[in-house]
């Protein structure tokens, strides 16, 4: 889950044309349309700006501010330099316009370092703070905001300042995986915002966002939906304020609904938060491209394959064109897209996605990052991540996963069952023991087990991994159709025909329910399921199965997918089988004309990702 990241911060505002800019001065300014001179005009100017952002009327703010900020620099008064500098920063900042808020805040800092108003000084730094958080420039946002929460301390120690920074720095925390560290500054901080404004202010849903998100990643999904709720409600009744806490906590919602397999909340919850994004700063931005690659992660997740593709496609367009090429959000954009590809057979089309994505995500800024194989590329992102982010951080357990998938697939099944191995480590420090990413590195572990015929190595990884995600997601997850399909498969190869048909049936009621009758993850089960029967000699059952499973890997996946041509040479053995040597001739040639399209087969029906590369912010 991708979550788009909040920047508006509670002291910082606002934007105008030029027609409501000069009806603005008038009514400040009775006869006069230019004049800034006195204090009070000045600070009533300044208040527009503010309301103009609260209404989400952007570019009418920038004008004011941009006017008051003139008038403040003719008169020469550093004070109202500074505040204003600090509300137009703002103002670009939540815009996506980094490289201009970037040197307001700096200048307006170095303002304030010169005068008494040591609170003003707390809240620029913890602006810049959250600048540089969106920068990933994690040393700095700890040295601004510790010095922050110093002189906020010092000078209001219960006020919302020590909140802001204290927020901060739970951010990166949460961000480096240190969860334990977070939580109670997340907290703190909220207590803060709720004796400061009371329960129900819109700075309080700030906060009840922030604690939510790293609930979230803790796989405490019931109290985040509870703290998301909550915030929501606040925000609702509160139109105008806060609306980008209010879309991002719409999108972090949703992102817990999608994990629980409850899409149809979690559509509903991603298109509120993108229509809320797309009027506040327009669809070229980067929190409208999160929300575009989060739904068509859903969509991939429902099958909706034609449908996630160019939700896919302009997201990372939009990322391309407001972010450059070399920052994390387009990496992921680029993994996703390569992922959606692989599961159309599209393999062509997959290896420079991931080369260009995996050199972006382990900050290769080469000109040409060429390895010589996927192999040596995810050694390369896995060294520098390990740097980066140490070695228990679950971005590198993600590389290490799909390193060892690497390994699997060229049967080098000791190398895969080592770094899996690591995964399982790296993600139960980092995680714990209880995590339903955890559950399905437990499970890929298994699958390399399973492969190499260890069976009584497997079997209590799988079923470890099961309980798992049962405890976690619940009993009617996809993922534990997941395992309940692979355990079931394993069951199978064992002759173990009671247990692998009670498995299968379960994987297949789950996926039905929760993925709907036409899915590929159907079909996938549907074939296993026709395998067991057919090695029952129960053929009747095994063709009505393999017959269903081919309509909707055509339907689904098109008439070339490699998995299809699996499932079609397991029907030509049945046909075979029951004599029927025409069909099966036929049905034959038909693999043939697919392998010859797709040399290199593969199936991720077995191994899963530990988790997305969308799910980081």
């Amino acid at each position: 889950m991708v979550r788009v990241k909040e920047r508006g911060r509670w002291h910082t505002g606002g934007w105008l044309t030029k027609r409501t800019l000069a009806a603005a001065f008038c009514l400040c300014f009775p006869g006069r349309t230019t004049s800034l001179a006195e204090e009070a005009s000045w600070h009533d100017h300044l208040g527009n700006g503010q309301k103009l952002r609260e209404q989400g009327r952007y570019a009418e703010a920038e004008e004011v501010y941009s006017a008051v900020l003139a008038e403040a620099e003719r008169f020469g008064s550093d004070r109202r330099v500074a505040l204003t500098l600090n509300k137009l920063a703002g103002l670009y900042h939540a815009r996506g316009r980094v490289s201009q808020a970037e040197p307001l805040y700096r200048r307006a800092l170095a303002i304030w370092e010169n005068l008494p108003e040591r609170m003003e000084l707390a809240g620029t730094l913890n602006n810049l703070a959250r600048l540089c958080l969106d920068h990933e420039k994690y040393d700095e946002v700890v040295a601004l905001s510790k010095r922050a929460l110093r002189i906020s301390e010092s000078d209001a120690p219960n006020g919302p300042e020590v909140a802001n920074s204290l927020n901060n720095l739970a951010d990166v925390q949460a961000i480096q995986g240190r969860h334990a560290e977070a939580e109670p500054l997340y907290r703190q901080a909220l207590t803060i915002l709720e004796n400061s404004f009371g329960p129900q202010h819109p700075e309080v849903a700030y906060g009840l966002s922030h604690l939510a998100k790293l609930l979230f990643l803790q796989a405490r999904y019931a109290e985040a939906e509870t703290m998301q709720r909550r915030a929501i409600a606040i925000l609702q009744n509160a139109p105008g304020q806060k609306d980008s806490t209010l879309a991002t906590t719409l999108n972090n919602l949703a992102d817990v609904a999608a994990y629980q397999g409850r899409s149809t909340e979690a559509e509903s919850f991603y298109r509120q938060a993108q229509t809320i994004w797309e009027r506040l700063v327009g669809a070229e931005h980067s929190n409208v491209a999160l929300i575009l690659n989060n739904r068509a992660r859903l969509y991939r997740k429902q099958g909706r394959l034609a449908e996630a593709e160019p939700l896919y496609q302009r997201s990372i367009e939009i990322w391309e064109k407001v972010q450059g090429p070399e920052l994390l959000n387009l990496s992921n954009g680029l993994n996703n897209l390569a992922l959606l590809f692989m599961d159309q057979g599209r393999y062509a089309e997959v290896e420079p996605l991931l080369r260009r994505a995996l050199g972006i995500l382990a900050n290769l800024r080469m000109k040409e990052g060429r390895y010589a194989d996927a192999e040596r590329l995810f050694r390369r992102a896995l060294s520098i991540k390990k740097k980066a982010s140490g070695l228990q951080h679950p971005e590198v357990a993600t590389i290490m996963n799909n390193l060892a998938e690497v390994c699997r697939l060229l049967g080098r099944f000791r190398e895969a069952e080592t770094l899996y191995g690591q995964v399982i480590v790296t993600l139960e420090k980092a995680l714990g023991i209880e995590h339903s990413d955890l559950a399905m590195a437990l499970n890929n572990l298994a699958s390399v087990f399973h492969e190499q015929q260890r069976y009584a190595e497997a079997e209590p990884l799988f079923q470890r991994a099961l309980a798992i995600q049962e405890r976690t997601l619940g009993e009617m997850h996809p993922n534990a159709a997941t395992i309940a399909n692979n355990l079931g498969n394993m069951y199978r190869n064992q002759k173990k025909y009671p247990e692998a048909e009670t498995s299968l049936l379960r994987s297949l009621n789950i996926r039905e329910k929760t993925l709907g009758s036409e899915h590929p993850a159907v079909a996938n089960v549907l074939q296993n399921l026709a395998t067991l029967y057919f090695q029952q000699h129960r053929y009747g059952e095994a063709e009505a199965l393999y017959s269903r499973a081919v309509v909707i890997m055509e339907n689904r996946l098109g008439p070339n997918h490699p998995d299809l041509a699996q499932t079609l040479g397991n029907y030509v053995l049945l046909l075979e089988k029951m004599k029927r040597k025409s069909e099966a001739l036929a049905m034959k040639n038909q693999v043939k004309e697919i392998l010859a399209n797709n040399p290199a087969i593969r199936s991720a029906n077995q191994t899963v990702d530990v988790r997305d590369l969308d799910r980081k912010r």
